[in-house]
This record gives C-alpha cells, sequence and structure tokens, in this order.
C-alpha cells in the first residue's frame, strides 16, 4: 500500500514537472515574442510610413504625328496634327493591391512585399501645330478629345519604356533599406513577388 502511495506520488511529481516545464516554455516564449514585437515595432512602423513616399517622377518629352484618311469615292481625303509632348510621369505602388511588412526579430530584418509598380499620374503639357484637313474631312472636336488621350498615353508608354518602373522598385528598395538602417535592422523588398537584388557597392580606385 505504501509502495503504491510512494509511486502515485512520484508519478504526480513528474507530471507536475513536465507541466511546470511546458508552462515555464510557454510564458517564456510569449515574453520572447512581445519583446521581439516590441523591439521591431518602431521600425516597422518606419517602413510603413514612408512607403507611401515611394514613387518616382520622370520628366518626357516627345513629338508625335496623327493622321486619319477618309475615302469619299476614290479620293483619300487625310487630315492631321503634330503635337509636341512634354510632362512628368509619377511612377510608384498601390498599396491597396498588396501592401506587407514583416519583422524577422532573430536576423534584424524587415521583409517588405509590395504589389506590380504601375503609372500615379501623367502631368502632361501639349501643344498643338501643323495641323492640316479639308472640310471634307474637318478636324472635330472629338478628335481632339481622342488624339490628347492618345498622347498621354504615349507620355505614359515613353516612361515605362525609359524605366520607370524598375527606377521605382530600385527607389522603394533604397528607401526601406535607409529606414532600416536606421533602426540598426536590414531590409529585403519583394514587388510582385520578385526580390528587388541590394543596391550595387560603389567602387573608387585609391588615389596615390
Amino acid at each position: 500500500m505504501a509502495m503504491r502511495r510512494r509511486l502515485l506520488l512520484g508519478l504526480f511529481a513528474a507530471c507536475a514537472a513536465v507541466l511546470a516545464v511546458f508552462v515555464f516554455g510557454f510564458l517564456v516564449g510569449r515574453w520572447r515574442a512581445r519583446r521581439e514585437a516590441v523591439s521591431s515595432a518602431p521600425v516597422v512602423q518606419a517602413v510603413r510610413r514612408i512607403a507611401r513616399l515611394a514613387t518616382i517622377e520622370m520628366e518626357i518629352a516627345d513629338v508625335v504625328r496623327y493622321e486619319e484618311v477618309r475615302t469619299i469615292l476614290v479620293f483619300d481625303i487625310p487630315k492631321n496634327a503634330t503635337l509636341r509632348l512634354r510632362g512628368k510621369v509619377m511612377g510608384g505602388f498601390d498599396l491597396a493591391r498588396g501592401f506587407d511588412v514583416e519583422a524577422d526579430a532573430g536576423r534584424r530584418l524587415i521583409l517588405v512585399r509590395l504589389p506590380a509598380p504601375q503609372i500615379l499620374a501623367v502631368d502632361d503639357r501639349l501643344e498643338w501645330f501643323d495641323e492640316r484637313s479639308g472640310w471634307l474631312n474637318p478636324i472635330t472636336p472629338n478628335d481632339r478629345t481622342h488624339w490628347t488621350q492618345w498622347a498621354r498615353g504615349a507620355l505614359a508608354r515613353a516612361a515605362k519604356d525609359a524605366g520607370l518602373f524598375e527606377k521605382s522598385a530600385a527607389h522603394a528598395r533604397d528607401l526601406f533599406t535607409d529606414a532600416a538602417s536606421a533602426f540598426g535592422w536590414s531590409a529585403e523588398v519583394t514587388v510582385d513577388g520578385t526580390r528587388v537584388p541590394p543596391a550595387p557597392r560603389e567602387t573608387g580606385t585609391a588615389q596615390p
């Protein structure tokens, strides 16, 4: 009987010890997670605040010519105009489409995920000159509206071809890297599922 009691007490003590270890580990884990969350909070907040600044502006200038031909009987009657395009195109990220920030406190690393860059705004200045048309095929207000819309699209396409999206991603990487570095952290930026490579290091030659 005494042996059975000692056995039960030993079993109870073992269970209590296992439970104590489990509770202790759980509490320590929560404490560490809370401490890591607190320590990472300032850098995460800083990254979120500057996210809206991750835009880039590009000056674009071009000259385009529009022509439409109307055929009457066997005669082709053209109307055309030449436009000088100048404007600013802003590229960046729509943060509502997939912006996320995650902190890896163990590596002191901020993981920033951004959606694909896009054209945010086009500030165009169009100048019309060298217009030619006739009474059988005149330039109408609808023509001007259509050609103006086409010109704005041409500015956006020219900016995209000039590397606006790539520069937007690189600019975002630099902003987030600098913000994280101010807190002693590093940043890894992913745009549309693809990691933006680190900025190339500047190299110089030693002067004699």
